[in-house]
């Protein structure tokens, strides 16, 4: 899903550049950009979630952190 949203979001952000995007392009483009912000939010958040669970040898933890980044990548 990350995919899709991030080539469709950078093909309109280039199309923008020669013309003025019609309404609904701007709202996919608007759309994509919240998607991606959230997108990398979580990404973050998980990665610093995983180095405290590293820090801390919690395994268990560490395994469950793993499970939300692979449904986060659509694993």
């Amino acid at each position: 899903m990350y995919t899709v949203v991030a080539e469709r979001f950078i093909r309109l952000v280039l199309e923008e550049e020669f013309r003025t995007l019609s309404d609904p392009e701007q709202a996919e483009l608007e759309e994509s950009k919240t998607f991606l912000q959230n997108y990398f939010w979580e990404k973050e958040k998980l990665q610093a979630m995983s180095y405290l669970a590293y820090a801390t040898n919690d395994n268990g933890w560490q395994h469950e952190i793993c499970a939300q980044v692979e449904r986060l990548q659509g694993e």
